[in-house]
This record gives C-alpha cells, structure tokens and sequence, in this order.
C-alpha cells in the first residue's frame, strides 16, 4: 500500500473542498436572509469535512514515513 499517494490524494480532496468553502463564503454577502443560516451550515460541514481530510493525509505522511525507515 501506498501511504505517501494516499495521503496526496487526501490533500487533493481537501484542496477541493476548500475550494468549495470559498465559493459559499463568497456566496454569502449576496444571499438572500432565508438561505444565509443553510449556507453557513454547509460552510461548517465542509470545514469539519476539510479538517478530517488534512488530519487523515497527516496520518498516511506519517505511516509512509514510519515505512520508509522500516524498510
């Protein structure tokens, strides 16, 4: 398995959700007052979802690394 492509692939994804947050925070200053809580609600969603994701691609860095030197 590898972990350092894993981890890559990891990263990818939380740039992409990132990417998302930004378009609603955008989206936000012209949202009309019935849609502004949903959208903050998606906003934070994806935060956890980013948080998770860097956290994950952190994990599988550090086992690539753990393999390297056990090899």
């Amino acid at each position: 398995m590898d972990y350092l492509q894993w981890s890559q692939e990891y990263f990818q994804e939380a740039d992409k959700v990132l990417r998302n947050i930004e378009r609603l925070k955008a989206k936000l200053s012209s949202c009309p007052s019935d849609e502004y809580r949903t959208t903050e609600d998606k906003i934070m969603k994806l935060r956890s979802i980013y948080y998770e994701c860097i956290h994950i691609a952190g994990y599988l860095r550090s086992r690539a690394g753990e393999k390297s030197h056990a090899a």
